[in-house]
């Protein structure tokens, strides 16, 4: 597995939608609430990414996500949130929005097209 990615969901996420589509990379299991921790932060565009599997996100889980979200947003920080069909059907569908909410939060680059990319929109 790649360094910090600990299901294979975040595997694909950083492979199939950061790498793949050259978006910058996020910084993966970091505590930004205190004992909290996200799949990957985007420090400095202040944006999580939430990359929701079955296992954990069903009951206290699912609490323990409601109230770190809340939390995060007291801090100026939004989250996104993203399936396993999200991740492994349309990567490049993703990493458009992921790319379009870093823009508008201040990344200066620009999304690669993959060779999997549909015709540019």
């Amino acid at each position: 597995m790649s360094i910090g990615a600990q299901s294979s969901m975040e595997v694909r996420y950083l492979r199939d939608v950061e790498k793949a589509h050259g978006l910058p990379r996020g910084v993966r299991q970091k505590s930004v609430v205190a004992h909290k921790f996200t799949d990957v932060i985007y420090e400095q565009y202040k944006l999580v990414m939430e990359l929701d599997g079955l296992v954990g996100h069903f009951g206290e889980g699912e609490n323990h996500d409601t109230w770190r979200d809340s939390e995060l947003l007291l801090r100026g920080i939004e989250s996104m949130r993203f399936g396993w069909a999200d991740v492994t059907v349309r990567p490049c569908e993703v990493a458009a929005m992921v790319a379009w909410v870093l823009q508008v939060r201040g990344w200066d680059g620009q999304m690669q097209l993959c060779p999997s990319c549909p015709v540019p929109r």
